[in-house]
């Protein structure tokens, strides 16, 4: 562990080695940066749990009272959860399920759900997608389809600059 962490985030990252965590991490991203990565896992959490206590304080509410105790944490798991398409690239989810097709029919992918953070006020918006496109020699896996979808929807977005990442993806 790098001795350039602060002593909070290096007891972050202890507690994280070494699996003593009261809560099970479900959410696989957070599970992969918690694993290969635990001091920055430990850093994020750190700075967004601070900020967090400093919200509740900041609105007139009692970080330390047992019902809010814990929530500068979870949030902070959330925030993390929420914006994980930082972390990814279009090339790593497609890993190779481009195929050689003869076919010129429209694929169509429909109804898929996103859900994101405005970037302007942080709070959620959701809906569907819906993408189509003409192969030209090559067709995606549908799933990757998806999965670049919830990417880009994964970042904090507005919904006009969503739409063109996942085209141009």
């Amino acid at each position: 562990m790098s001795s350039s962490l602060s002593p909070k985030v290096a007891a972050i990252a202890r507690e994280i080695r070494s699996d003593s965590l009261e809560w099970k991490e479900t959410d696989p991203y957070l599970l992969k940066l918690q694993r290969r990565k635990p001091e920055e896992y430990a850093t994020k959490l750190s700075k967004l749990e601070d900020a967090y206590r400093t919200i509740l304080e900041t609105i007139g509410e009692d970080p330390t009272r047992e019902g809010l105790v814990k929530t500068p944490h979870r949030a902070a798991k959330a925030m993390l959860s929420l914006n994980r398409g930082y972390t990814e690239l279009p090339h790593d989810i497609l890993n190779g399920a481009v195929f050689s097709v003869e076919s010129d029919d429209m694929v169509i992918i429909r109804d898929i759900d996103l859900f994101s953070l405005c970037e302007h006020h942080l709070v959620p918006f959701h809906g569907k997608v819906h993408i189509g496109y003409i192969p030209k020699g090559k067709v995606l896996g549908l799933s990757k389809v998806a999965r670049v979808a919830e990417m880009y929807s994964r970042r904090l977005q507005i919904q006009e600059r969503l739409t063109r990442e996942i085209c141009t993806a």
